[in-house]
């Protein structure tokens, strides 16, 4: 009997570890941080070239008149798939003349460590046996063509920098998700056609166009050139380098890298809309996401999954993009809106540049915004109880005073915007918590002031206070450092404790318009205003 019932228990333990996984809220809570860096990247070059191990797949919908570039050697549209470019200079790297026009060599075997490619495949189409048309010297001219989409177009966005040809896991999402039976090769052009292939076998069937993916400058895997959706404009062929004044090898680099760089906050012109709704991300999964090469334990991969989890995340991936858009949060926008309403306050309040009068400025600022004052004049300290009450709203007011907007739609939210708000809240709820412990370790602080109190005493001069303050910031540092906003990691054009100043009414003066420029915290008065009202004598009025 006794054998039996463990034979019962093993068929179901056995059964239940069968079920597939699925996405979950403690997974979302869990890997909060990286679902926001993940929303906060898509579509920008910045966040996606330091964060390039994609975790995520997003339908976008590519807006109807977008122009699109393609690199070749010959004026003629190709035919099927084949890439397309949304920077000119990213297509004009391939318009070559060239004297021995290239033809994809039969892989070497360079055992576990083959040499990389180049920056990129040639977005021109893979020789044919009789090789494109040279002039009486053996050159051949490339062309430069111009593609405009006539309708809206639904692609499927890669995210991170899913076109680098890496061993390092950029392509994880790609060959252990999408397709976790591949054997391509990451550094050749076979592989990165089988690739291509494969991707546009699968998505052409749901009636979608292409796939989007991110190098040195966004890229579309464009399925079908046939396509109704995708008119040609014109091929300008390209001028021979021979003829420049100078050639220099550097330029056509260095004009793509700019070109690219111009998107390190969004691909502009309106020309790509992402459906959050439908994102499905590998953060949202029960999965291991640890690094599998200890020499980077920082790259989190996707290939540290189970087989069978990432089967799993393929098939839930596959059902779901069957499913209609939905575009019912732009929680880009919530995230963008907490990035910069956090991101340079923190930055300041970490910074050893900042006086204690202005962290603790900050600090008020950001938490005050939320904290109710007394209802009469004579009401300057609350009682204890009536003290954790206010202070325990004020943080729920915090946390949640970016997510309101998104409560509008939420009887039509999707399972993936409901993982979303978990993860952002998660998020919103740990940046408060630390705001309001920061300003509990300031009060306690301060001799004969109430842990309850509302202000922080700045007059404060003493050990207690100056170790108080040396914690807040190390929480500050802590706190930056799990929050991981790539905003950080970007050179400002002004240092921490300098605000980039225009002349914005009532305040500004006649070198804020002449001259703009960084000016430091403490020159930002109200008596700031000699632009505006420079034979005014009484400048607070207005």
């Amino acid at each position: 009997m006794k054998s039996l019932t463990l034979l019962a228990i093993s068929a179901v333990a056995a059964k239940a570890s069968a079920e597939p996984i699925r996405p979950n809220h403690d997974s979302a809570k869990a890997n909060a941080n990286h679902i926001f860096n993940a929303i906060h990247s898509a579509g920008r070059q910045w966040g996606s070239s330091l964060n390039h191990n994609g975790f995520g797949f997003m339908p976008v919908t590519l807006s109807a008149g977008t122009l699109l570039y393609h690199g070749g050697y010959s004026k003629d549209p190709p035919k099927g798939l084949e890439w397309l470019a949304f920077e000119v200079e990213h297509a004009e790297n391939f318009v070559r003349v060239v004297r021995h026009p290239p033809i994809p060599p039969k892989t070497p075997d360079y055992g576990e460590q083959p040499p990389p490619s180049p920056p990129q495949k040639p977005l021109g189409q893979l020789e044919t046996d009789d090789g494109p048309a040279r002039d009486p010297e053996g050159r051949v001219r490339g062309y430069l063509q111009t593609y405009q989409t006539t309708h809206d177009v639904q692609l499927l966005y890669v995210d991170g920098s899913g076109a680098a040809k890496s061993p390092i896991g950029t392509l994880d999402s790609q060959d252990y998700v999408l397709f976790p039976n591949s054997s391509w090769e990451w550094y050749n052009i076979q592989g990165e056609m089988k690739r291509a292939t494969a991707m546009c076998d699968m998505i052409t069937k749901w009636g979608w166009a292409g796939i989007m993916r991110m190098e040195i400058g966004y890229e579309v895997i464009w399925c079908d050139f046939k396509s109704d959706f995708l008119h040609h404009e014109s091929s300008v062929r390209g001028f021979i380098p021979e003829d420049r004044l100078k050639d220099e090898d550097f330029i056509n680099t260095y004009l793509w890298t700019r070109a690219v760089a111009e998107r390190y906050d969004g691909l502009g012109g309106d020309r790509v809309k992402v459906d959050f709704s439908s994102m499905v991300s590998g953060f949202f999964f029960p999965i291991n996401i640890s690094n599998t090469d200890p020499e980077r334990p920082d790259l989190i991969r996707l290939k540290a999954a189970t087989l069978e989890h990432r089967l799993d995340i393929g098939a839930y991936l596959r059902k779901d993009f069957a499913e209609p858009r939905r575009f019912n949060v732009n929680w880009q926008g919530v995230v963008d809106m907490i990035v910069t309403r956090f991101s340079k306050r923190l930055a300041a309040m970490a910074s050893t540049n900042v006086s204690t009068d202005v962290f603790i400025g900050e600090l008020e600022r950001a938490v005050l915004s939320y904290y109710e004052a007394p209802s009469l004049p004579d009401d300057v300290t609350l009682t204890a109880d009536d003290g954790k009450n206010k202070t325990a709203e004020a943080i729920d007011r915090c946390s949640t005073h970016y997510l309101k907007f998104t409560q509008l739609s939420r009887q039509n939210w999707t399972l993936q915007d409901d993982l979303i708000h978990t993860a952002l809240s998660a998020v919103m709820q740990h940046i408060c918590n630390d705001l309001f412990l920061m300003r509990s370790l300031l009060l306690q602080a301060a001799p004969d002031t109430s842990s309850n109190a509302y202000f922080i005493n700045k007059n404060v001069n003493n050990d207690e206070m100056d170790k108080a303050v040396n914690q807040s910031r190390a929480i500050v540092r802590n706190l930056m450092d799990e929050l991981a906003w790539t905003t950080w990691k970007k050179p400002q054009l002004c240092a921490e404790n300098e605000v980039l100043m225009t002349p914005m009414w009532p305040f500004g003066n006649s070198e804020d318009y002449y001259n703009p420029g960084c000016v430091p915290f403490n020159e930002i008065t109200e008596d700031r205003r000699s632009y505006w009202k420079p034979h005014e004598k009484r400048p607070r009025d207005f």
